[in-house]
């Protein structure tokens, strides 16, 4: 299981407790891209829309959201906030152990995110995607990762949850948001907290009419990955869709060809330290060169 310890920013880091387009299911306007009931039905085509979204904004797109270095000397430092059934942070986990493997040595745990409505090039459609838990991070220069956890799964169904030490909670309204925002506001910086609440708790979502914290089934904080160096920094919130917007469900679907077997993101691991990625999944090498260069623009 993955350490709930914090350690120091010099050692292990970890912590554990398009264009600008949204994929969008008209019946549930914006997200099952946050989490969705796994009754959802899944959308046709046809039901798809795509809403352009402001370039600033770190709204599934990489945008720079400071001048700031919030690191405060000459390092670089990668946050990723996300939980362990989240679609959208499985679909981040591949890119980033691809770019991160570059500036230290990482221990994960292969894994699947609970089973949603996920975007894809067709739709929507009930998937796991295969991913990645980062465990441990052991720098070899002057970048540094810290993963933070939130939760552990969602449970729809029974409007129940689970911590990441396994204990089960209930949730109503937006009791998630408020755990999950009291539990970074103790793992993380101040300035990771500020950002999170500034873009998921004060920010509208565009065309959401509220936080993207709130558009969420259960309402709960969204996958994020933020960079931060003597250059500035940037944020995504979900995934990159710049990159691909249907990379959740082309995940989804690959893995579903085995029937969602263990082995499946076993075996994608070991394909990418082997450098033969399936030609399926090619994006998610793009995805890393993208978090490279931005890391690279950071320092």
């Amino acid at each position: 299981m993955p350490s709930k310890k914090k350690e120091s920013n010099e050692s292990k880091l970890i912590y554990i407790p398009f264009v600008a387009v949204v994929i969008i299911a008209a019946a549930f306007f914006v997200l099952p891209l946050l989490h969705s009931s796994s009754s959802t039905q899944t959308a046709s085509s046809s039901n798809i829309q795509t809403v352009s979204l402001s370039t600033n904004k770190p709204f599934f797109q990489f945008a720079k959201v400071s001048n700031e270095n919030y690191a405060g000397n000459d390092s670089v430092q990668v946050y990723f906030i996300s939980w362990y059934g989240c679609p959208y942070g499985a679909s981040d986990s591949w890119a980033l152990y691809i770019a991160l493997s570059k500036f230290g040595l990482l221990n994960v745990t292969p894994n699947y995110s609970d089973l949603e409505a996920i975007p894809s090039t067709t739709g929507t459609i009930e998937g796991k995607v295969p991913g990645l838990i980062f465990n441990s991070f052991v720098p070899k220069s002057n970048v540094y990762f810290h993963a933070i956890y939130l939760l552990g799964r969602i449970f729809p169904s029974n409007s129940t949850a689970s911590l990441t030490n396994g204990t089960i909670i209930s949730y109503s309204g937006n009791s998630l948001v408020n755990l999950e925002l009291n539990e970074l506001k103790k793992l993380a910086p101040s300035w990771v907290y500020n950002l999170v609440y500034e873009y998921q708790i004060q920010t509208v979502f565009p065309q959401g009419g509220a936080p993207i914290a709130y558009l969420g089934h259960p309402p709960h904080i969204a996958s994020t990955i933020i960079i931060t160096g003597p250059n500035g920094t940037w944020m995504l919130i979900g995934y990159d869709q710049q990159i691909n917007p249907g990379a959740p469900g082309l995940l989804a679907q690959y893995a579903s060809l085995s029937n969602y077997s263990p082995s499946v993101p076993e075996q994608l691991l070991q394909n990418i330290q082997e450098g033969t990625i399936p030609p399926s999944l090619e994006f998610i090498k793009q995805e890393a060169n993208q978090i490279s260069n931005i890391i690279q623009e950071a320092m």
